[in-house]
């Protein structure tokens, strides 16, 4: 499947809502794969290719309105939004949210040296095990949409 992306996206989980121009219809939803063109958004019911929205994006305090246009849907995944016609204000709000993700504490990792007395890597099936059971956690914690989680379980290499 050609990526079609025209700007590198980062791991983002945040509340949205969508709402759909021509008849109101509304999504409460989790935006996700933020870049500076467009985002992710989760949901089991997503609209049609080309439909207009406007969304609401809030994080960390902020929060993030504007049109929107769906680029691409996965049927009872969710949907590929372009912004559309930002202000500069709004592009700076997406600017100050990506240097946030891309900083190197956000990823929520210690950069402390692993342990003296770690325990031995586990053997392969174990390992493929304990992976499919940390995805499934950070899908229920919220961390990890039903997108990602599909990719991971499907391209993983363990």
């Amino acid at each position: 499947m050609e990526d079609r992306r025209r700007a590198k996206r980062y791991a983002f989980s945040a509340t949205a809502e969508v709402v759909e121009m021509m008849t109101g219809a509304r999504l409460s939803t989790r935006a996700a794969d933020l870049s500076e063109k467009g985002c992710y958004l989760d949901s089991l019911n997503p609209f049609t290719i080309g439909t207009n929205v406007r969304i609401r994006i809030g994080w960390e305090g902020a929060e993030l309105k504007c049109p929107a246009t769906v680029r691409d849907v996965l049927p009872g995944m969710g949907m590929g939004v372009a912004f559309t016609d930002l202000n500069d204000e709004q592009k700076a709000l997406i600017a100050n949210w990506i240097e946030k993700l891309d900083s190197p504490g956000q990823a929520g990792l210690s950069q402390s040296s692993p342990l003296e007395n770690a325990k031995p890597a586990p053997p392969p099936d174990e390992k493929d095990a304990l992976a499919v059971r940390l995805i499934d956690l950070m899908q229920k914690k919220g961390m990890l949409s039903a997108y990602e989680v599909a990719s991971l379980l499907r391209d993983r290499n363990l």
